[in-house]
């Protein structure tokens, strides 16, 4: 019974594990955030998701926020595409929510290697009540979400 025991326990504790260690290499200390670029006709996107990026990275902690000529990586950041789609509706066929969506396309580059690090597509949505909140207020938040999900994509992208 005690041996029985015993493997249990050897078996649990190989097959668990939890790691506070980044997913990143170990050179990738220090990232920067270059002023993002829009091109859609929705204005005030880019310096929104300027700063959202920004703050996502600082509140991470994963990597430490720079510079631009001092970062091991450099994110860049352009929106492409911001779209606002009636949801649902009421009985008599007000509109009742929107789907909020933007998207970016992200470039990082790995500044100690000279190389591309990631590049790819991210997208955020929300849904929102035009009676209870205003289209501003949404697009904050999909862009808080869509900052987020660069921060993610660029972690686990190597």
């Amino acid at each position: 019974m005690r041996s029985l025991v015993l493997g249990f326990v050897l078996l649990a504790a190989g097959c668990c594990g939890y790691s506070t260690r980044s997913l990143l290499p170990s050179h990738l200390r220090t990232v920067a955030v270059p002023p993002a670029t829009n091109t859609t006709t929705q204005p005030g996107l880019a310096e929104a998701l300027t700063d959202d990026l920004t703050s996502a990275f600082t509140s991470d902690r994963t990597l430490r926020v720079t510079n631009t000529e001092a970062a091991d990586l450099v994110v860049n950041a352009t929106v492409s595409s911001y779209n606002r789609t009636a949801s649902s509706y009421t009985g008599d066929q007000a509109v009742s929510a929107y789907e909020l969506s933007v998207s970016a396309q992200v470039n990082a580059r790995d500044q100690t290697r000279d190389e591309e690090f990631y590049s790819g597509t991210a997208s955020a949505r929300v849904t929102y009540d035009p009676n209870a909140k205003a289209e501003e207020v949404a697009a904050a938040e999909a862009l808080k979400k869509l900052a987020s999900e660069i921060v993610r994509q660029v972690q686990i992208a190597w």
